[in-house]
């Protein structure tokens, strides 16, 4: 297999597009023609993992964070060693960080469903998830150059097709104020115009450069324009965080040590008052704090996440709620067996190289 293929397997199970903008997912290292001769799955590349790769005859490393995570200028050979080494010895490198994390089957989804947790569903909607149906009014002669500057800004796409749009005839009526600048029509003066509605979907991630594109290219000073959420039915899900049951009502004492247990924690943060019963939770692996006014929104008692900062944490004080914290590493350990099974899964049939999970993957904070 080449790594083109196997990248090609992860953008079903983790599609790139889903990544967030200050992410690096994707092929850090290597040529898309290498061949894949075997894959360590891994948390983070380093010294321990380039070297367990190495051991298992692993030629491609797949992480959960990036190894490159913004711009660099050098290298350096003490702060990049454990990359350096990696490029040494001829390794690839790819990344599935947020684009895995937003998965509708991703690790999120995975570690809620081996925490025994029912009725699952993502809890805060992908942006690019999100359908918009942006309508405007246009003159016939110039519909298919605001269309085509709408298509070209990602305006369209609807499953397996591309530059959808609904169209139809009409007359559009308005008043020039003083001191407008009419493309027809003269100032205080009703005029009248033939128009098209001119109605396509856009998604969330695009609806900004879209709107932007339409004013642009449409004729007219201040061109009406309507945007409405849309709810298609049957349409992908991907997001962040997921919200479900406990396998069953749990006071605080027994919550605790179910989630010491699951996470192997001996020591667990919390942020706020844990409910005497408590039977529907929220899970977001690394920083997920944000999520909590949606999680309560969403009726979870308690948030379960990796990160919060000190602020974070005095806010959830101050106005209620409750955060519990099982650190970072612990909340997205599961990357190796999650990333294993989804891969399996979507290559059916197809063979894969030598898949290896990880067991030099640490947890570089100590308690004492």
């Amino acid at each position: 297999m080449r790594i083109r293929e196997l990248y090609d397997l992860i953008d079903i199970v983790a599609p790139f597009r889903l990544q967030e903008e200050y992410d690096n997912a994707g092929l850090i290292v290597g040529s898309m023609d290498d061949e894949v001769r075997g894959v360590l799955l891994c948390l983070d590349v380093t010294h321990e993992t380039v070297e367990e790769a190495d051991r298992v005859g692993a030629n491609l490393i797949l992480s959960h964070h990036p190894p490159i995570f913004r711009a660099i200028k050098k290298l350096d050979p003490i702060q990049h060693s454990a990359l350096l080494a990696a490029i040494r010895m001829d390794m690839a490198l790819v990344a599935a960080h947020t684009n895995f994390d937003a998965a509708q089957d991703g690790l999120n989804a995975f570690v809620a469903r081996q925490m025994g947790l029912t009725d699952l569903r993502i809890l805060e909607l992908h942006e690019s998830e999100r359908l918009y149906k942006v309508v405007t009014f246009v003159p016939p002669e110039f519909r298919e150059q605001v269309l085509e500057a709408m298509f070209a800004a990602g305006a369209g796409h609807t499953g397996s097709y591309s530059r959808t749009s609904f169209r139809a005839a009409g007359a559009g009526g308005f008043v020039p104020d003083p001191g407008a600048h009419p493309f027809v029509g003269e100032e205080n003066a009703m005029t009248s115009v033939a128009e098209d509605r001119v109605e396509t979907i856009v998604s969330g991630r695009d609806l900004t450069s879209v709107l932007k594109a339409l004013r642009r290219a449409h004729p007219y000073e201040e061109p009406a324009v309507d945007v409405f959420e849309e709810h298609l039915p049957g349409s992908p899900l991907a997001g962040f965080g997921h919200i479900g049951r406990l396998p069953h009502v749990m006071d605080a004492e027994e919550f605790v040590t179910f989630i010491k247990s699951f996470f192997a924690l001996s020591v667990l943060p919390v942020v706020g008052t844990l409910p005497e019963a408590i039977e529907c939770v929220a899970f977001c692996s690394g920083s997920g704090s944000s999520l909590l006014p949606v999680a309560s929104r969403a009726g979870a008692q308690v948030l379960i996440t990796g990160d919060v900062t000190y602020h974070g944490a005095l806010d959830v004080s101050q106005r209620g709620g409750c955060v519990v914290i099982v650190d970072h590493y612990s909340s997205e350990r599961f990357f190796a067996a999650a990333m294993e099974e989804a891969l399996r899964s979507a290559a059916g049939d197809r063979e894969l190289p030598p898949l290896h999970q990880s067991t030099a993957d640490y947890q570089p904070v100590r308690f004492w």
